[in-house]
């Protein structure tokens, strides 16, 4: 955290950029609201009253942002998933002969993450002459994050969560193996949510895993909406109660420590599956009960029942 700052130490301070340092072609990526007008920065608004021309993902919607601000006669030009490259280039090339101050902008959030923006930052070296500048403020990411409770500094941020159920396990099963972090973070569109949910919820029950997960959406808007639980039981009962799935989605995975299982996996079904074994209900009805009252998968839960019924006989032969 930084410390105040004193007479005698004063390089902690925030400093204001004098206007006069922007004496050449500027790109700015501008952090807009992602629903909370009251979180533009004011470094954002004077870059967006200032810009000579703001690049957008969608017109209209930059459009109504400028005139909530009072902001009008603002010059707006697309830069969106089907930007090509070449117009990018040319672009700013145009920017750079002109000397041009332009403010880049997503339709919500920090531009950049996920979004044409990276594209124009990686053609930016072409043009030396150009400064490159983040102003930084409101994003999903960061305000997920801030609500997480993430345990360590670390977090791994993918995008948006793959569309292919191939994909998507294969980034899971990775992650729980090499535990680069135990944090993962992930976008989802509304149109997806509920199909993720069932993937995530199959991939617990098949490896006996139970990550915290957080789900957000409508983040610093009226209808915000943050939930958090454990387990593939959260999932299942979160989908059953999600009724509204209008809204982009953020979402955390918080892989278990190291090798712990599921707790209620250890301590809940195992004990109960023992149980139905020593009344003398057969591996295979007992691992169906345990699955459908304990949400695990009826393989998993068939294995440990073959498993305690082969120690159980070993035990006897032994005495």
């Amino acid at each position: 955290m930084p410390t105040k700052g004193t007479a005698g130490n004063r390089q902690n301070l925030p400093e204001k950029e004098p206007d006069s340092k922007r004496t050449g072609p500027v790109v700015s990526m501008i952090a807009t609201p992602i629903g909370n007008l009251g979180d533009l920065t004011g470094r954002a608004l004077q870059a967006l009253r200032g810009a000579d021309e703001l690049w957008c993902e969608d017109a209209r919607h930059t459009r109504q942002l400028l005139n909530a601000l009072g902001i009008e006669e603002k010059r707006l030009r697309r830069l969106d998933q089907h930007s090509r490259e070449q117009e990018i280039h040319g672009m700013l090339r145009e920017a750079a002969e002109r000397r041009q101050w332009i403010g880049v902008v997503t339709d919500a959030g920090t531009p950049g993450l996920s979004d044409p923006g990276a594209a124009l930052v990686r053609l930016l070296p072409d043009f030396p002459e150009i400064r490159l500048e983040p102003l930084p403020g409101p994003s999903a990411l960061s305000a997920l994050i801030s609500v997480g409770g993430f345990e360590g500094s670390s977090f791994l941020f993918q995008g948006f969560f793959p569309r292919g159920e191939k994909e998507a396990l294969a980034l899971l099963d990775q992650a729980d193996q090499t535990r680069i972090t135990r944090n993962l973070v992930f976008f989802e569109s509304p149109h997806r949510i509920r199909a993720t949910l069932k993937l995530l919820e199959s991939w617990c029950l098949r490896n006996g895993r139970a990550p915290d997960f957080v789900f957000a959406k409508e983040l610093t808007k009226i209808h915000e909406t943050v939930r958090r639980g454990t387990g593939p039981a959260f999932l299942k009962t979160f989908q059953e109660q999600l009724l509204d799935e209008r809204g982009e989605w953020v979402f955390s995975v918080i892989l278990p420590k190291d090798d712990v299982k599921n707790e209620l996996v250890e301590a809940g079904w195992d004990a109960a599956l023992q149980c139905l074994l020593d009344a003398g209900v057969s591996a295979k009805n007992a691992a169906q009960i345990v699955s459908s009252r304990f949400s695990v998968a009826k393989n998993l839960a068939y294995k440990r029942a073959l498993e305690s019924q082969k120690k159980s006989q070993k035990d006897s032969k032994d005495h």
